[in-house]
């Protein structure tokens, strides 16, 4: 994915979050963490989207956002491998490859809101 923690949807996080936090508590703390804002050469920027790079939350809130994508791959059938924010899809073909780019691009961008590096 490309830039994938630049630029994750807080809004969509807390969604697929609340389908395992039922702790409003823990929602607001989470939302605080991706919302918090970083220091860019000694000038505070607001974060809008995205989740602080080398976080120690980052890459759990990756992998909890991108379930989705896994639930996804796994009702079409297919064997794929995904760690954090890059996932490879196994096909038979180069065909088939460029069919299921295709469409996961579509459900990545539509759906989950993020940007595919092809």
């Amino acid at each position: 994915l490309k830039a994938y923690f630049d630029n994750v949807n807080h809004d969509l996080m807390i969604k697929y979050l609340q389908q395992y936090i039922d702790d409003p508590w823990t929602l607001r703390l989470i939302r605080k963490f991706l919302t918090s804002g970083v220091l860019d050469h000694g000038f505070f920027a607001k974060s809008e989207k995205g989740t602080p790079q080398g976080g120690p939350l980052s890459p759990l809130l990756a992998n909890i956002y991108l379930n989705e994508l896994d639930k996804e791959l796994t009702r079409r059938g297919h064997h794929f491998v995904r760690y954090a924010d890059d996932c490879n899809i196994y096909v038979k073909s180069q065909r088939a490859g460029e069919r299921v780019m295709r469409s996961i691009t579509q459900f990545l961008e539509k759906r989950l809101k993020v940007k595919v590096n092809p």
